[in-house]
């Protein structure tokens, strides 16, 4: 399996649409997934998306984008294909972003997913993201979301010094 740093839309596009069809996502995610991309492709200093290829085909992606103003970065995105659950293809793409995220000066990272994605709640619980909130129909009427987030060592503190709070008491 090889990690791609960089997003092709042309070569990408379609895989990416018919995977996430695979898996179930609603059709107004499939549709909106491949935009999405591409318009964090067009940030490369503040987002990646990194493509999992097996035998030259597309295994899974991510997607991340990090925002300066609170240090942190979101996970917009992490499809695998099901054929290839449980072979740590998901971990490797969520460490590559992870990397991505530090190497920006990131606090930590979080996620949103939908309350019933079962599957995902525990492989981001297994990979070390605290549940934080539950967001009431987030996705959609009925279908709530749930925010899941990892704030990396060392990093309570600014690494580029105090970020200019002051507490007034």
């Amino acid at each position: 399996m090889v990690i791609i740093e960089r997003y092709a839309a042309e070569k990408h596009r379609e895989p990416i649409r018919r995977l996430l069809e695979k898996i179930g996502w609603a059709a107004q995610y499939v549709d909106a997934g491949p935009l999405t991309l591409d318009t964090l492709d067009a940030q490369p200093l503040n987002a990646r998306i990194y493509i999992a290829e097996q035998d030259d085909e597309l295994a899974g992606w991510i997607a991340i984008e990090f925002r300066n103003w609170n240090r942190l970065a979101q996970i917009q995105g992490l499809a695998v294909d099901p054929s290839l659950h449980r072979q740590g293809i998901a971990t490797q793409l969520v460490r590559q972003a992870e990397q991505f995220a530090q190497e920006r000066g990131a606090r930590g990272v979080y996620v949103d997913t939908p309350v019933s994605n079962q599957r995902g709640r525990k492989f981001y619980e297994a990979a070390g993201y605290k549940q934080d909130y539950v967001m009431t129909a987030y996705y959609e009427e009925g279908l709530d979301g749930v925010t899941y987030v990892k704030f990396f060592q060392n990093s309570t503190k600014n690494q580029l010094g105090n970020p200019g709070y002051t507490c007034i008491e």
